[in-house]
């Protein structure tokens, strides 16, 4: 069974952090200039939500409404979906689907450390079972049948024998190679 895979691991969005008196105009070039799609709203050290791009968009450019002066604490969601770093993948995808979110706040004994999206974990899932099934590909033979030198039924490895390829068992297998 392949190790865990945590959530901290995933994490490939870093947080940044802005204050809910924060203009949306300064948020926007915030999350621009660090290239990221939201940041975690903080006052002093309790994360009061979160604010997405698509917060902006809905709630400020949509409206017709001034990004310089709607703050943040008046577009952010609040009570964002968080997850400690030491949780598994699974748990991660498993409180998505629950709260019905794309992204999820990783935290670090209460502070903020990044976000994961859903993307984020299937592609660490995807990984890990494309990792797995080449671990069994390489463990399990694909041939079983009759060794050509002893006759035993089993697991079967191609080897050159005295000039030929055939067919043996890994006890066979082990004497031609270890001669």
């Amino acid at each position: 069974m392949a190790p865990k895979i945590l959530v901290e691991q995933v994490v490939k969005r870093k947080a940044v952090v802005v204050k809910p008196n924060d203009t949306v105009h300064k948020v926007a070039r915030v999350l621009s200039r660090n290239k990221v799609g939201s940041a975690v709203v903080m006052e002093k050290d309790e994360i009061l939500g979160i604010v997405t791009e698509r917060d902006i968009l809905d709630k400020v450019v949509a409206k017709g409404k001034d990004p310089k002066q709607v703050t943040v604490r008046e577009i952010m969601s609040k009570n964002p979906v968080k997850i400690e770093y030491d949780y598994d993948v699974q748990d991660a995808i498993e409180l998505m689907t629950e709260k019905g979110v794309r992204r999820i706040l990783v935290t670090k004994f209460g502070k903020p450390i990044g976000f994961v999206t859903a993307t984020d974990l299937l592609a660490a899932l995807a990984s890990q079972n494309h990792e797995e099934e080449e671990e069994k590909s390489e463990e399990e033979p694909e041939v079983y049948g009759m060794c050509e030198l002893c006759g035993q039924y089993g697991p079967l490895y191609k080897v050159h024998y005295e000039g030929r390829e055939i067919w043996v068992c890994e006890n066979c297998k082990d004497l031609i190679e270890g001669r």
